[in-house]
């Protein structure tokens, strides 16, 4: 394979240049200078003297720094160097006297300087394109670059050079003839679009500077053909997410423990509540009934007290009348008995005037009940009135009635009064807006009426317009799209917004008019003006950003108008509020802030919340130039409240009605009080009087025997009179018995308000009297009378004391019961001992936690929960199983490439090989791939017992990769999800000729040259060559750092014919060792680098194939370096 043609196409490195890299110093001006021309080098040197770091130049002018492998042939740690330390030039490692620990030894410690990278590429066309790189320390420490792209040929020293520290570096390449950008994927952009790449190319440039040692073939796919994902970034998320979530776990796992144990606590203390609160009332009903029965002999004995005194009098009445019947009874019978000696001739003159004085008192007694009937049915307490004893029973109904009468009344003129009022109020609101909605046609903006008319005044005495002296309102609106916080933010700005500003132009002429005139509204009335005095600012002053959820992002201030700078820069100063969705938000703002609800949050320890109307009511709104909403609020109201007067109006006169008819039957009623006897409205026995005179009349006068007639009167006379005898003497008990009722009534009423008086002295009264009704309750089945009042105090008292004694006996082992589950619930929960106490006293407190907990802590901890399990662990976890998944199809799809790659590359004649990736049978990484589905799983069934479950699984799993780092690595680098197989095919039928896998026991030289064809494969594709090709303008360059140190000779000349046949040049990097000889045959450019043990400075030197036969073999010899060979020029 040696004398295989050599194809020099494609881009290929001419020079290296390096300035300040690493231990190639340059601080006298040095430019480190590799010039390959196009040709496959050899770069050899000892360990330790700068190769790699030659190496890491290369890798930093082409890779990615997230994947760029740094040092590999070195053997350090992927982060014991980096762009930093190359910088200021770290050479060697040295432990301090003070404590003995390492520390790093800088041929440039000050990082002041910058660090220059330069690479120029030219294809067998002559054309030519440089990159670059300018690395620098900035003011933090950390390393900035600056990318550089070129067509043709620069150099550092002519290009590069005395780059300045007060302009951007970016902007000095500019100039000088570079494309420059900060950002890598912009400059990766620029090459491969020039060299037509792969986007992967790259990638696979710095997979092969890594490839070392090839024993598995498993092992060089998955590092050097694949590249690491950085996973623990993702994992690191996922398990801060799982901390807060445990956290809410176990918050949730407390509170529910809380509740479980209240819960108990709360269901018997409602019962010992309850039972406390019955034991309470009847202790004070027992210390009421006394007083509560005074009240009732006076309520009730009273009104039958003034009822004996009107029977009494009625009694007297009676008795006064029939002792006048009696007498006139006599004085008719001794008439009669005259008359009887006289035959009769004087009774008939008697008869006509007995007759006409019965008419007389009948037509009175006619017109009385005329009255007392109609007053018996306005009030309608009775049916009917025929004698002195319903006329009695109707007197005992009436004092019942007029007590409910008055009660009517006065609630009744009591609505009268608020309706009377509130009308007054509806009216005076109702003038009001239709004046403001007046006012607001005349202009554009929110202004109540009395800001705008002061103003008016003011501009018009002072012969200026408006717009002079606008108020702040005017300037300040709120966007359509934060309506939602108008209420909150009117509120807050109210003060500064009805505030009128004042140029400073203006403001020795207005303050002096202001001083000298009175401030007055439209109507005359005096009002209080704000204004400010505006000056000084002419823009915002310089500001941080406003947060995202700042009230300066949801207001407006109107563009155009001289003051609005000035108005926005108060904004920024005094109302920078955070607008808080939440009120945790709220609560953990460390500055003003606010919510939805107008709730304030000012510097210090001042809140407030308003939740007046009128704090959310869109009529009392300023804020803005548009006053269409403010007007439609306003003519609404007006509607509303012409309507709430007509109401209004309707009500008083249906109240003025009832209050009329109750009136009417209250003088109904004392109608009917006045009437003390039925005799008085009795019309009727006075017309039975005259009818029977008058039959006597007819009878004296038709009959001839006049003294049968008179004698027949006489008896009839005679039995009236006895009759009327034994009314008087029932008369005369009655108002005995009523005599001495009155007597008793009056001594247990004096009594009873004596007690009164005592108690309403010392000031026990009012107390009592609160229970009254609940007293009456009781009586509600039998009610009290005039006739038992002070015959059940005593039973009544009784029962109240066995119910006291009854309560105190089973509230007893209750309190002991609830004071067990106290202390149960203090042991679990001893950080609230300070708060609770196992006593019945703290009951109360109990209660309140445990439904505080029900309404608020365990929903709100519930959802907590179910958020940072679903919304961020859960989502977490899918996101890493779909980056995973991801991953595992992007391997997939780039086995399929290398296969197409390969397809194109003959392995033996005749031959070719296809890479099978097979799903690795590992148990560690089925089990993790099966503990992510099952974290995954019941995700969507909602259930808090589901959610809890999967808490659980996902525990598990998020312990395991927190605390087994290695199983950790393993599991999660999707790389070794697979076990990968390479098959020989027959290139014509597709047979298969041979099969590759670890475990089929090939030989190492075997996997190498499998290995080195699937790299060389990968190559191909990424750089897009195509061997067959006579010219090309791709990449061809590659570095291979030690790849042939473990490999047999014949491989690694296979491998060598490889690269050769794809016309790649190669910078092969070696160690002083005679391995490095299988190379020479494809090798045209010699380099030796060489490390000052005294200065610690490298150095490289070009040399002949002799010169490095004796280099390798040891034998003595002089290198010499003449100025066409040399590696190093002098800026």
């Amino acid at each position: 394979m040696h004398d295989a043609p050599r194809l020099t196409p494609g881009y290929r490195l001419q020079k290296l240049e390096v300035s300040n890299w690493g231990t190639f110093d340059s601080s006298r001006g040095t430019v480190h200078v590799v010039r390959p021309c196009g040709a496959t080098t050899l770069l050899i040197g000892q360990n330790g003297s700068g190769k790699s770091t030659l190496v890491d130049a290369l890798l930093t002018l082409f890779v990615r720094p997230v994947v760029r492998n740094y040092n590999v042939a070195a053997g350090a740690q992927k982060t014991e160097r980096d762009e930093r330390t190359y910088i200021k030039g770290a050479f060697d490692r040295r432990s301090r006297d003070e404590d003995n620990r390492a520390e790093v030894q800088f041929l440039r410690p000050d990082g002041r300087h910058y660090s220059t990278l330069l690479a120029t590429f030219k294809n067998d066309r002559g054309e030519a394109f440089t990159v670059a790189q300018v690395l620098y320390l900035g003011g933090d420490g950390g390393a900035e670059k600056v990318y550089a792209f070129a067509q043709g040929e620069k150099s550092i020293a002519e290009h590069c050079a005395n780059l300045a520290t007060t302009e951007r570096v970016r902007q000095q390449m500019e100039k000088r003839g570079f494309r420059a950008t900060d950002k890598y994927n912009e400059y990766h952009g620029w090459v491969a679009k020039f060299t037509g790449m792969q986007p992967k190319a790259m990638d696979v440039f710095n997979q092969t500077v890594a490839v070392k040692d090839i024993q598995s073939l498993n092992k060089f796919i998955r590092e050097h053909m694949l590249e690491p994902k950085p996973w623990m970034e993702k994992i690191e998320t996922l398990q801060a997410h799982f901390t807060q979530l445990t956290e809410a776990y176990q918050s949730l796992v407390r509170v529910r423990r809380q509740f479980e144990l209240l819960t108990p606590i709360a269901a018997k203390g409602a019962t010992f509540t309850a039972q406390s609160d019955a034991l309470r009332l009847a202790q004070a009903m027992c210390g009421a009934a006394g007083p509560y029965f005074r009240a009732m002999t006076i309520e009730l004995l009273g009104p039958a007290a003034e009822f004996l005194k009107k029977e009494l009098s009625a009694l007297v009445v009676t008795r006064d009348r029939l002792d006048t019947e009696l007498r006139d009874a006599a004085d008719e019978e001794r008439q009669l008995k005259n008359e009887i000696e006289n035959a009769g001739g004087e009774r008939l003159r008697q008869i006509p005037l007995l007759i006409k004085q019965h008419e007389t008192e009948s037509a009175n007694r006619r017109e009385r009940s005329v009255r007392f009937m109609a007053a018996l049915a306005t009030t309608g307490v009775a049916a009917d009135v025929t004698d002195d004893a319903s006329l009695r029973e109707l007197h005992q109904r009436l004092p019942e009635f007029i007590k409910v009468l008055s009660t009517r009344e006065e609630a009744l003129r009591r609505e009268h009064q608020d309706v009377v009022l509130d009308r007054g109020d509806a009216h005076r609101e109702l003038s009001e807006s239709k004046r403001e909605l007046e006012a607001l046609g005349t202009r554009h903006t929110k202004l109540p009426e009395r800001h705008a008319e002061i103003r008016r005044q003011l501009c018009e005495a002072l012969r200026l317009p408006d717009s002079e002296l606008p108020f702040a309102a005017e300037l300040i609106t709120i966007p359509t799209e934060e309506k939602s916080w108008e209420a909150s933010i009117e509120l807050l700005l109210r003060s500064f917004a009805l505030s009128l500003l004042v140029p400073q132009k203006h403001y020795a002429v207005v303050s002096a008019h202001i001083d000298r005139n009175r401030v007055r509204d439209g109507r005359g009335v005096g009002q209080k003006l704000v204004y400010l005095r505006v000056g000084g600012r002419t823009a915002p002053q310089s500001r941080p950003v406003a947060h995202s959820q700042s009230l300066l992002r949801k207001v407006k201030v109107k563009d155009g108008h001289g003051l609005a700078p000035w108005v926005k820069g108060e904004l920024e100063e005094r109302f920078d509020y955070l607008c808080c969705d939440t009120i945790e938000q709220f609560q953990a703002a460390h500055d003003m802030a606010l919510t939805r609800e107008r709730h304030i949050k000012g510097r210090g320890t001042r809140h407030e919340k308003d939740d007046r109307d009128r704090a959310i009511d869109p009529r009392e709104f300023v804020l803005g130039w548009d006053n269409r909403e403010k007007r439609k609020a306003l003519a609404e109201n007006v509607r509303q409240l012409e309507a709430e007067l007509s109401s209004m109006d309707a009500r008083l006169n249906k109240l003025n009605a009832e209050i009329t008819g109750l009136d009417a039957q209250r003088r109904s009623a004392d109608v009917l009080r006045e009437t003390a006897a039925y005799s008085l409205i009795d019309f009727a026995s006075e017309q039975v009087a005259i009818a029977a005179l008058r039959e006597e009349k007819r009878a004296l006068e038709e009959s001839s025997d006049a003294l049968k007639t008179l004698k027949r009167r006489i008896s009839e006379v005679e039995a009236t009179r006895q009759r009327l005898s034994g009314e008087r003497d029932d008369a005369i008990r009655q108002h005995e018995r009523a005599s001495q009722d009155l007597r008793f009534a009056e001594r247990q009423i004096s009594d009873a308000t004596q007690a009164i008086s005592t108690l309403r002295q010392t000031g026990e009264w009012s107390r009592h009297e609160e229970l009254f009704p609940e007293l009456s309750k009781l009586f509600e089945g039998e009610p009290l009378t005039v006739h038992n009042v002070t015959q059940r105090e005593a039973g009544f008292l009784a029962d109240r004391h066995a119910e006291v004694e009854r309560l105190k006996k089973e509230l007893e082992p209750l309190e002991r019961e609830i004071c067990k589950l106290m202390n149960q619930y203090l042991r679990d929960f001893a950080d609230q001992q300070a708060d609770l106490d196992a006593s019945i006293e703290y009951l109360g407190s109990f209660c309140a936690a445990c439904e505080h907990i029900r309404r608020e802590d365990l929903p709100r901890h519930e959802n907590r929960f179910k958020e940072r399990l679903n919304e961020k662990v859960t989502q977490e976890i899918g996101i890493l199983n779909g980056a995973f998944q991801t991953e595992k199809q992007e391997i997939e799809q780039k086995i399929e490439i290398l296969n197409r790659s390969l397809r194109q590359l003959e392995y033996r004649p005749g031959t070719y090989m296809k890479l099978e990736p097979r799903a690795v049978r590992d148990v560690e990484i089925q089990q993790f791939q099966s503990s992510l589905r099952e974290c995954l799983a019941d995700s969507f069934e909602g259930t808090l017992a589901a959610d809890e479950a999967r808490y659980v699984r996902i525990a598990k799993l998020i312990e395991k990769l927190r605390e087994e780092q290695r199983w950790r690595e393993k599991v999660t680098d999707v790389r070794r999800w697979f076990d990968f197989a390479a098959r020989e095919l027959d290139a014509v039928s597709g047979a298969e000729r041979g099969y590759y896998e670890d475990s089929t026991g090939q030989s190492g030289g075997e996997k190498a040259k499998l290995a080195f064809t699937i790299l060389v494969a990968a190559i191909a594709y990424q750089y897009d060559i195509d061997p067959s090709r006579p010219s090309s303008d791709r990449f061809h360059f590659v570095v291979v750092d030690e790849m042939f140190s473990k490999v047999d000779d014949r491989y690694a000349e296979y491998a060598l014919s490889l690269f050769r046949q794809f016309g790649l040049q190669l910078l092969i990097v070696a160690p002083l060792d005679a391995k490095a000889r299988i190379t020479e045959p494809y090798v045209e450019c010699y380099l030796h680098v060489v490390k000052d043990s005294k200065t610690h400075q490298s150095e490289i030197f070009s040399m002949t194939a002799r010169e490095f036969e004796d280099t390798v073999l040891g034998r003595p010899a002089v290198v010499t370096v003449s100025p066409a060979s040399a590696a190093s020029v002098t800026r």
